[in-house]
């Protein structure tokens, strides 16, 4: 007697090649049932169009989200915040402009996109071109840096830090007083109060 031979298994994530034809020729009558339909009514076809443009825009939104998520965790961690303001006044002093590149070096920022998104958070106005001893190119210009803020080592609530009125040693305090001419009354009269 011959042994009949035993049928080979195929995997089960792999097909022969004929479920593939198969699975096309579904593809291609049900494509040709709904351009038949599509023919006789068109406002189906417009329906089935907005269907169609909705699910692949939530499909996009998945994909987007999915690669949002999937981003942090291949980004590199973030170093510590920078304080632009007190970078762009080290090197502001002596009232020259700086430079966005030098400002990038100094500060150890990756780009100078990151330290133009910084100035405008801080609300510190960039110009096109500035100029320094260093070159010439977008920066800060010296009027546009910010003073530093007055640091006193012990503020005592007895010290006014504001002038003081009783300084003035003026003697012209009187104000003139502005009054219309009676005769023209598109003239004004500075008259000295007594």
């Amino acid at each position: 007697m011959t042994a009949a031979p035993e049928p080979v298994e195929q995997p089960v994530g792999e097909s022969d090649g004929s479920s593939r034809v198969a699975g096309g020729c579904v593809i291609a009558i049900g494509i040709g049932a709904a351009l038949g339909v599509v023919y006789a009514y068109p406002d189906v076809g417009t329906y089935a169009a907005g269907l169609v443009t909705a699910a692949g825009v939530r499909k996009a939104r998945g994909w987007a989200a999915k690669r949002r998520q999937d981003a942090p965790e291949t980004a590199e961690p973030e170093a510590e915040p920078v304080d632009i303001v007190a970078v762009l006044q080290a090197l502001g002093e002596g009232g020259n402009g700086v430079l966005l590149t030098a400002l990038r070096e100094a500060a150890g920022l990756p780009d100078t996109k990151t330290v133009r998104t910084l100035l405008g958070e801080a609300d510190i106005r960039v110009r096109a071109g500035v100029r320094t001893p260093a070159g010439n190119g977008p920066g800060v210009h010296a009027d546009d840096i910010p003073a530093p803020s007055p640091t006193t080592s012990s503020p005592s609530p007895d010290r006014c830090l504001c002038s003081s009125e009783a300084a003035n040693a003026n003697t012209n305090n009187n104000r003139p007083d502005i009054v219309q001419d009676p005769n023209n009354p598109h003239r004004w009269l500075v008259k000295e109060r007594v």
